[in-house]
């Protein structure tokens, strides 16, 4: 009795805390939105480049690539950095780079250190970096897509001198399968409003799909070459920048994670592999995130308040209506009944770092150790 009474209060606070969540974010959005509507003379003398690192082909690559061709609003340039040149993803940006000659892509390959077990995204961007002309880098993955006014709108919050870093809010868009609609679900449910509540609370959280930092304090943080063994870099970019006495900002433009097709093992796994980097940085903090799955608790406190798990699955879709409509994540009703799923299926993804502490990525397979130091298994 006294343990159901227990659950059922996690599983109302947990639902009164996730429901704060969403419409903070829409507070975000439609609060923050009307000071990207236009890009500042003193951004539109600067010059931005988009830093690409590519690794086989990812859903519908040459549709994100083409939309980097249509910027509008700032001068830019795009390169594309590969580590080897028979890397699919290089005959597509051809491909893109032939159909539309003026654009201003280039292409880099360099095969990095191979020193050692490394970030092979951090090798991508060291080789990018050193032929980037432009004043501000934007760190752009190759499953990211963008509309032409995007990134001159995330560039405005660069007017304040005191910011160094600008990320963007992401959702996914694209999902076809049962995979890739949970994957979405969790970048809308979870990584979303986590990133709101951060800048909220004025707390650096970055996540790499489309970050932008200035070359000042690119350089006053080390360069990228100073996180080529940290598996999260974006976050170590951010905490870094913030250090050197930076602001790092969230922009309220919201790019595209373009997900078309996963089977749900390869979407769990890739929450494991997000799960085991935040316990990685804090411990305590990775263990109150349990309290954000209330579906759990009311499931627990089920003998005691039979409905309570109905009450809080309605709930948490309602949350997730309110976080698509915020952001133009454009999920179907059916994508989003499939919240309790995702809920039950992240329990599972909670527990993992506690057992194990190894990862698999791109390639390669190492232990994640503290800050996310990469460690060779």
């Amino acid at each position: 009795m006294i343990a159901g009474l227990i659950f059922s209060t996690l599983a109302i606070v947990g639902t009164i805390v996730t429901t704060v969540q969403a419409l903070l974010v829409r507070s975000f959005r439609r609060t923050r939105l009307p000071f990207g509507a236009g890009l500042p003379s003193r951004q539109a003398d600067s010059f931005l480049s988009i830093l690409k690192p590519v690794c086989g082909l990812d859903d519908e690559l040459e549709e994100n690539l083409l939309s980097f061709t249509r910027l509008r609003g700032l001068r830019y340039e795009v390169l594309i950095s590969a580590e080897e040149w028979d890397d699919p993803a290089l005959d597509v940006a051809r491909r893109v780079m032939r159909a539309h000659p003026f654009a201003p892509f280039r292409v880099i390959v360099d095969a990095g250190s191979r020193n050692g077990v490394v970030n092979r995204k951090v090798e991508r961007l060291i080789a990018a970096a050193r032929e980037a002309r432009g004043d501000v880098l934007l760190i752009s993955d190759s499953n990211v897509r963008v509309e032409p006014d995007d990134l001159a709108s995330t560039l405005v919050a660069f007017d304040d001198p005191r910011v160094g870093c600008v990320s963007n809010l992401f959702v996914g868009s694209g999902a076809q399968n049962l995979g890739a609609s949970i994957e979405s679900l969790h970048l809308l449910s979870f990584v979303a409003p986590g990133a709101v509540l951060a800048d909220t609370a004025g707390v650096p959280c970055v996540v790499g799909k489309s970050m932008a930092i200035t070359r000042e304090a690119l350089k006053a943080i080390g360069g990228f070459e100073r996180f080529r063994r940290v598996l999260a870099e974006d976050q170590a970019i951010g905490l870094a920048v913030k250090e050197a006495g930076y602001e790092v900002a969230l922009s309220p433009i919201v790019v595209r994670n373009i997900i078309v097709g996963r089977t749900v093992q390869r979407a769990v796994d890739r929450q494991v592999r997000w799960n085991k980097i935040r316990y990685a940085f804090s411990h305590r903090l990775y263990a109150s995130e349990l309290l954000l799955n209330p579906l759990v608790f009311a499931i627990l406190a089920a003998p005691v308040v039979p409905l309570l798990p109905l009450l809080v699955a309605v709930a948490r879709c309602a949350q997730i209506a309110v976080l698509s409509r915020a952001t133009n994540a454009g999920l179907t009703w059916r994508q989003i009944a499939l919240t309790p799923m995702l809920d039950l299926l992240m329990l599972y993804a909670w527990f993992v770092p506690y057992f194990s502490n190894s990862v698999t990525w791109r390639g390669y397979r190492a232990r994640v150790g503290r800050d996310t130091e990469l460690i060779a298994a």
